[in-house]
């Protein structure tokens, strides 16, 4: 149960830090990094905790 609830959270924050990086893109404002590096974290952060294998899995796996 933790491994899904960390994977959901884990793509789930990715997908929002995604948004605010959109919407940076668009507006051609740096105003929302704090925020997108806050959702990039948290992600991590979820996936850790769950035991890995979310949005971030394929990359932490190379760097193993």
């Amino acid at each position: 149960m933790r491994k899904i609830i960390g994977f959901i959270g884990s793509h789930v924050l990715y997908f929002l830090s995604d948004c605010v990086d959109l919407i940076m893109e668009k507006t051609n404002s740096r105003r929302f990094f704090p925020l997108y590096r806050k959702l990039l974290v948290r992600s991590v952060n979820v996936e850790n905790w769950g035991g890995g294998g979310g949005a971030w899995g394929a990359l932490w796996a190379k760097l193993r």
